[in-house]
């Protein structure tokens, strides 16, 4: 594969890593500083808003980048780096040796990287079913609250947020089709009418939380990073108009950092 090939198909690789507790692609946020590939092979620096960011996020971005970049058919040697953060040497080493999240922290890895990944999936569908249906309370002003247990997935509009929902919902296992209540727990039930109204203030807290942090991490992206606001992508909030003031990038890179928030709507 020609290098200049193997670069584009490197960075769309890139733009399908998410910041777990951002739920934004590492491209759109800032945080892939640098990206070579020539003759096969390809090398990626990382960068954090901080360097004190959680090390277990750090590694499952850094981690997951090189499983996306090593799966594309031209790439015969990968390698990931992770830059200015204070694990980085650790990480580095355990991605050079493909030690795996357990393998680089030894007794420090507490919980494993799929129990991570759950909590932060689930974090996900509640901010994106919330930001569904409160798109579809103002678009039916007639529609109140406390009738969303009513709401099925094909009652929403088809916009980004909406395919949103339904991308993460499938990242549960939770079904997808038609006729499925649209507010639903982590499990795909239903709730009670009575607990509709708690409900839905609970999943906006947490899509405030994961918009917050992220309007916040990549202003310390910028801060620690003079020039770096180019390289982030305006946030959209699923729903195609920008929650932030971040100017469009020509060329997409991703800046956030993991807060230490882990509701999950229960």
């Amino acid at each position: 594969m020609w290098a200049a090939q193997l670069g584009a198909a490197a960075r769309a690789a890139l733009d399908t890593v998410h910041d777990p507790e951002l739920d934004e692609p590492i491209t759109d946020l800032g945080f892939v500083r640098s990206l070579t590939a020539d003759d096969g092979r390809i090398t990626v620096h990382l960068r954090l808003p901080t360097s004190f960011c959680s090390p277990n996020f750090a590694y499952l971005m850094a981690s997951d980048a090189k499983d996306a970049l090593s799966a594309l058919p031209g790439a015969r040697e990968v390698t990931v780096l992770l830059d200015d953060h204070h694990d980085s040497d650790l990480i580095n080493r355990g991605l050079a040796a493909d030690a795996g999240y357990r393998g680089t922290f030894g007794h420090e890895a507490e919980r494993d990287l799929e129990e991570l990944r759950e909590v932060f999936r689930r974090k996900a569908h509640t901010a994106a079913m919330e930001r569904a249906l409160s798109a579809l309370l103002r678009a039916r002003p007639e529609l109140s609250g406390e009738r969303l247990g009513d709401v099925v997935l094909g009652d929403l509009p088809d916009t980004p947020a909406a395919r949103a929902l339904l991308r993460r919902r499938a990242a549960l296992g939770l079904g997808t089709g038609p006729a499925e209540p649209a507010l639903v727990d982590d499990a795909g039930r239903p709730f009670p009418p009575g607990e509709i109204p708690l409900r839905l203030r609970f999943a906006r807290s947490v899509r405030i939380s994961i918009d917050g942090n992220a309007h916040f991490c990549r202003g310390l992206l910028r801060t620690r990073y003079p020039g770096s606001g180019a390289d982030q992508a305006p946030r959209s909030g699923d729903d195609g108009n920008p929650v932030d003031g971040t100017p469009a990038a020509p060329g997409r890179a991703s800046a956030g950092a993991p807060s230490t928030t882990k509701e999950t709507l229960a």
